[in-house]
């Protein structure tokens, strides 16, 4: 079937789409499994010292550029291992949803600590598993600022901005309006992963 990923704003609501998602597909008998940011292939027992403080995902000093470029190939470790285990298998059984993915750090490289090249970035992204469908869940940051304030608004606001660049990219991506209810966001997801769903 598909594997698809979904990234946004602080407050777009991401976690609450993955989930409704989730219960419509498998409510039609599709296999779900979900994800966050990258595959724990490499330390399963110890999560992403980036995202350690969700208070505060900008609160931690970048690394330096030698470590960022190792950060980066254990990165690239992560996914593929990931892919070749399971990933891939369960891409092809039913649906694999990640709530954010490698190429969320071209977008937000404090969040993960990120401070070395962003053009060596950008190569090494385009180098490890690609999602089949991206979803950039899209808000005015008055609406997302009104659901969370873990970020200020000058930083949704550069965040926003590098996103809506990002989806010009290719057309893997598709922006999604997600002020709308719910179960309108829902909807328009599950008509877009329609063609991965089969007979």
């Amino acid at each position: 079937m598909a594997f698809v990923a979904f990234l946004g704003c602080d407050g777009s609501g991401k976690s609450a789409v993955i989930a409704g998602v989730s219960e419509r597909l498998r409510a039609e008998g599709v296999e779900v499994w979900t994800g966050h940011w990258r595959p724990q292939a490499l330390d399963a027992g110890r999560g992403d010292g980036a995202l350690a403080s969700a208070d505060d995902p900008h609160g931690q000093r970048p690394r330096g550029s030698v470590s960022s470029v190792v950060k980066l190939g254990w990165l690239w470790m992560n996914w593929w291992l990931g892919w070749w285990r399971c990933l891939r298998s369960e891409s092809r059984d039913g649906m694999v949803l990640f709530d954010r993915y490698h190429a969320d750090l071209l977008v937000d490289p404090r969040r993960y600590r990120y401070g070395g090249s962003l053009v060596f970035a950008r190569w090494v992204s385009r180098l490890m598993p690609q999602p089949d469908r991206v979803f950039f869940l899209d808000a005015e940051p008055e609406v997302l600022l009104s659901r969370k304030q873990e970020v200020g608004r000058e930083a949704l606001e550069r965040s926003r901005e590098a996103y809506l660049r990002l989806v010009q990219t290719h057309p893997r991506f598709r922006v999604v309006d997600a002020s709308l209810p719910l179960a309108e966001v829902v909807d328009e997801v599950m008509s877009e992963l329609e063609p991965w769903k089969g007979p």
